[in-house]
C-alpha cells in the first residue's frame, strides 16, 4: 500500500534540511555540506532521499546552506529518483526550526520533515505516516540511545510527548528525537512563537516543545539501530555496518587479480586495487580510487580520487577527497582520544583523519586521532598527531 494514498489530496511531500555545514566533522565539511559525506560510497542525503520517497514522497524540498551548490548539482532537479526535487536557501543558519519555517509558502498540509544529515529507514518513516493518518497530530519518531544529539532528549506518556529537551535524560529508556517527523502548519505558528530570547538559534527542541504544550505531538518508538553521525567515528561505524548488511556482495572491477577484498567491502567505478593489497571489511573506496601495491585498509573511507601508496597501513582512517597517502605510511587505528569542541571524546574508534587534497608523503606515521586538514603537506618521515590546520605544512625536525 502507497502510505500517501491516505494523506489528504492523495499527494506527499518531504522536506529535507540539509543547510548545515557539521563543524565536528570538520575539516571534511570546509569544502561540503555534512549531509554530502559519503556512507557506503554515497552521501547521506542520497540515503535519505530515498527513505522518503521509498515512503511515499512525491516531492522533496531541500533545505540548502552551507556549500549547497555541492548538492545541487548532485541532485539536480530530481529527474534521476523520478520526484521534483526544489531548494529552498538559508542564508543565515540560526539552526533546524529556522531552517524549516522557510519552506512554508512551499508546502501544504501534512509533510514528512527530516534531518539530510540523520540516516533513516522507509520503514520508520511509514509508521509516522500511519500514526498521523490515525491521529491527525504531528508525530516524531523516539530512538533509544544512551548519547544525547543535537536534537533533544524526548520524555513520552504512552504515544504523546510530554517533554523535548536538550538537555540528555538520565533514565532509562533514554529515549531521544530521531529526527524523522510528519508536521502540518502548526510547527510553523509554534516557530513564529518563538522570541529570539528563548532560543538564539531557533533549534528544534523548542519548537516540538512548544508542541507538545499545546498536547499537539505523538512519538513513534523505534528500537532499531540507529547512528548520529555527528563525529568522523559515527561515520566509519556506519559505514561499516551498512556494507556488513549487503546480502549480496558486489564483484569489483580494477582489482588486481593477487589482491585480497572482503565482502563487506564497497569500491566505486573507476577504482583501483594493486597487487598484493588487502581491503578489509567496513571499507569504501570512492570513484577513482588508487589503492597501491601491498597496501592493507580495514574501516576506512577513501573518497572519490583518493590515492594510497604501496604498502601503506590504514586502520579506521577517513581519506578525503584527492587526498594522497604516501608509500609506508602507517595509521594504527583507534582507540584514540580526540578533542571536540572543547570536548574530549576517549576510547573512540578513529586511526584519522587525512582531509581533502592533503599529501601526506612517504613512512609517515599517523597517531591515533589525528586530524589532518585540507590542502595539508606532511614531509616525508613525520609524525602526525592531534589537530593540523588546513593549508598547513609539517616538516622533519
Amino acid at each position: 500500500m502507497e502510505y500517501y494514498d491516505y494523506l489528504d489530496g492523495g499527494f506527499m511531500q518531504a522536506v529535507i534540511l540539509a543547510a548545515g555545514e557539521g563543524r565536528r566533522l570538520g575539516p571534511l565539511t570546509e569544502g561540503r555540506p555534512k549531509p554530502m559525506i559519503p556512507v557506503g560510497n554515497r552521501p547521506i542525503l542520497e540515503s535519505v532521499l530515498e527513505a522518503a520517497i521509498e515512503a511515499g514522497a512525491d516531492e522533496i524540498v531541500l533545505v540548502v546552506g552551507h556549500a549547497r551548490e555541492r548538492i545541487q548539482s548532485h541532485f539536480g532537479d530530481g529527474d534521476r529518483w523520478n520526484v521534483p526535487i526544489h531548494y529552498v536557501t538559508q542564508k543565515h543558519r540560526l539552526g533546524a526550526a529556522h531552517a524549516l519555517s522557510l519552506v512554508e509558502s512551499h508546502v501544504e498540509g501534512e509533510f514528512l520533515a527530516l534531518h539530510g544529515d540523520q540516516l533513516v529507514e522507509a520503514a520508520l518513516l511509514e509508521r509516522l505516516l500511519d500514526r498521523w493518518a490515525s491521529t491527525g497530530i504531528p508525530t516524531i519518531a523516539a530512538v533509544q540511545s544512551e548519547r544525547p544529539t543535537e536534537y533533544g532528549a524526548v520524555e513520552v506518556d504512552g504515544e504523546a510527548v510530554r517533554s523535548v529537551s536538550r538537555v540528555p535524560t538520565d533514565d532509562p529508556p533514554f529515549l531521544v528525537n530521531g529526527g524523522a517527523y510528519v508536521l502540518d502548519d502548526r510547527v510553523f505558528d509554534v516557530i513564529r512563537a518563538i522570541p529570539e530570547s528563548d532560543d538564539s538559534d531557533f533549534g528544534m527542541a523548542t519548537a516540538l516543545q512548544r508542541l507538545s504544550d499545546e498536547e499537539a505531538l505523538s512519538a513513534v518508538l523505534h528500537r532499531g539501530a540507529w547512528q548520529d553521525l555527528t563525529y568522523p567515528w559515527d561515520v566509519l561505524s556506519t559505514n561499516a555496518t551498512l556494507l556488513g548488511q549487503r546480502e549480496t556482495p558486489a564483484e569489483h572491477d580494477g582489482v588486481h587479480q593477487t589482491a585480497a577484498v572482503s565482502d563487506d567491502v564497497a569500491i566505486d567505478t573507476g577504482a583501483t586495487v594493486g597487487p598484493n593489497a588487502t581491503v578489509l571489511p567496513g571499507t569504501a573506496l570512492g570513484h577513482n580510487v588508487h589503492i597501491g601495491a601491498n597496501a592493507v585498509l580495514s574501516n576506512c573511507i577513501v573518497m572519490d580520487g583518493g590515492r594510497v601508496g604501496n604498502g601503506a597501513v590504514l586502520h579506521d582512517c577517513f581519506v578525503g577527497e584527492a587526498a594522497a597517502i604516501g608509500p609506508n605510511v602507517a595509521v594504527e587505528g583507534g582507540p584514540a582520544q580526540v578533542v571536540v569542541d572543547d570536548t574530549v571524546h576517549r576510547n573512540v574508534d578513529l586511526g584519522g583523519v587525512v582531509a581533502d587534497r592533503a599529501t601526506v608523503r612517504g613512512n609517515v606515521t599517523v597517531t591515533p586521532g589525528a586530524i589532518v586538514g585540507r590542502e595539508v603537506l606532511a614531509d616525508s618521515g613525520t609524525v602526525l598527531q592531534g589537530r593540523i590546520a588546513s593549508g598547513e605544512t609539517v616538516r622533519r625536525g
